[in-house]
């Protein structure tokens, strides 16, 4: 057992906006180019009620676009042995990623009942506390499970408890990062030998109409509605919601037990921007740190990376200093004829905020599986404030094939409003525990 020794991904759900419910559903919506960016479903809230076409107007937001699912309320409460009762006080997000966990562990070909009394880890994260705001405004309505229901580690706890797993269990909350942390935690405990196999994603929903006002406040959403990353017309990111889990193993462990093998995570890493202008500001020092770190202690050449998916959450602020880092890193040296293609879901799905990074790598991994890179959407005309020329980059704006050569590794990107970082890289899976 190494530090750098290949985690293997053995097993992944999803569920995303579009009625996406898992890997193949996903490579579907991407290559289709659907763009799965709507308005707040009526028994959410009511959009109109929120709506002021005056950015200025307090109480209201610019904007109620998003990407949502058809249904957060549906969970067989019977399947996971919880009251009725019970399930209606528990955040929905909490619910999401039971049923999420008990998908992965079946994509996994795990035999559950023989998980009892292992030291599975698991590491979530959730995307915000919009349930616990909700129910304190209808205190009547609180009975003995709420304050289990709307506790945070519960997300992780719940998991642990259904399948009586011994490992840690935590959630992890870096903003916008956290998911990608989450797996950053997960592969060090592997790496370790603290745990045997690990759970890790996360998930959001978007259940408040209150969020949208703070980020419309603070001017972060879209005016247009869409996520139009690396494009001169970028304003801001659209809210999106979901969530996915990853099964892990020590690659020895996977091909020791015969598992399938959807991909391997060669390198992960995390950092923070320390002090920048603003706390919500990036930097692009600390990011180009990070790579650094990652490529060099996973022992990767960056020009062997044939697709990075990028954060990309189509800011004028952000993307520039992301695509800084990449050039500098990874683009510089590749030559114009040989530039690094970059892309971002984000513009399908919507910005997933705090289970963003999980959503990246599925995407990932779908791309190291078919040997194709999707299209990134409302990607024209290109910013200006970014040389992609100079910087050895290029947005994939049409479906195109993945270099099929020496240069097989994907990069993922993920960064938090507070400074918190995350990268990863991933690789093929071994011919013989390869994914069908």
């Amino acid at each position: 057992m190494t530090l750098d020794e290949p985690i293997a991904v053995v097993g992944a759900s999803c569920r995303l906006p579009g009625g996406i419910n898992g890997l193949d559903e996903l490579w579907t919506a991407l290559v289709g180019g659907r763009d799965l960016v709507g308005v707040a479903p009526p028994d959410r809230f009511d959009a109109k009620r929120w709506l002021s076409a005056n950015p200025r107007r307090s109480g209201k937001s610019y904007t109620v676009a998003g990407a949502f699912l058809e249904d957060v309320a549906g969970f067989d409460a019977d399947f996971f042995q919880i009251s009725p009762r019970e399930a209606a006080q528990m955040d929905p997000q909490h619910r999401l990623l039971l049923e999420l966990a008990v998908e992965a562990l079946d994509d996994a070909g795990a035999v559950t009942s023989e998980l009892a009394g292992t030291d599975t880890g698991v590491y979530v994260a959730v995307g915000g506390h919009s349930y616990a705001l909700l129910q304190a405004m209808r205190p009547r309505l609180m009975d003995s499970h709420s304050a289990l229901g709307i506790m945070t580690s519960f997300a992780a706890n719940r998991i642990s408890f259904h399948f009586d797993l011994r490992g840690p269990s935590l959630v992890v909350e870096s903003a916008c990062s956290s998911s990608l942390v989450a797996l950053h935690e997960a592969c060090e405990a592997l790496h370790r030998g603290r745990v045997g196999m690990a759970v890790a994603g996360g998930a959001n929903l978007l259940l408040a109409p209150t969020d949208f006002v703070a980020s419309s406040r603070a001017t972060m959403l879209s005016r247009r509605g869409r996520s139009q990353t690396f494009s001169a017309a970028a304003d801001g990111y659209v809210r999106g919601e979901g969530g996915g889990l990853v099964v892990l193993k020590r690659l020895a462990d996977a091909q020791r037990d015969g598992d399938r093998v959807h991909a391997l995570i060669r390198g992960i890493g995390t950092n923070n921007d320390g002090h920048t202008p603003g706390i919500s500001v990036p930097d692009a020092g600390a990011q180009l740190s990070l790579l650094e770190q990652v490529y060099r202690r996973a022992g990767v050449d960056p020009r062997d990376v044939a697709y990075v998916e990028a954060h990309g959450t189509g800011t004028p602020v952000g993307d520039p200093i992301e695509c800084r880092a990449l050039g500098q890193w990874m683009g510089r040296t590749r030559g114009a004829a040989d530039a690094l293609p970059i892309g971002s879901i984000k513009t399908n799905v919507g910005h997933l905020e705090g289970a963003s990074g999980i959503a990246g790598l599925l995407k990932a991994v779908l791309v190291l599986r078919h040997g194709e890179i999707p299209a990134s959407l409302h990607g024209t005309p290109l910013s200006k404030a970014i040389d992609f020329a100079a910087l050895g980059l290029e947005p994939v704006l049409a479906r195109r094939p993945l270099a099929v050569n020496a240069r097989s590794l994907v990069g993922v990107n993920s960064f938090g409003a507070g400074g918190s970082n995350a990268h990863a890289i991933l690789a093929p899976p071994p011919p013989t525990a390869a994914a069908g």
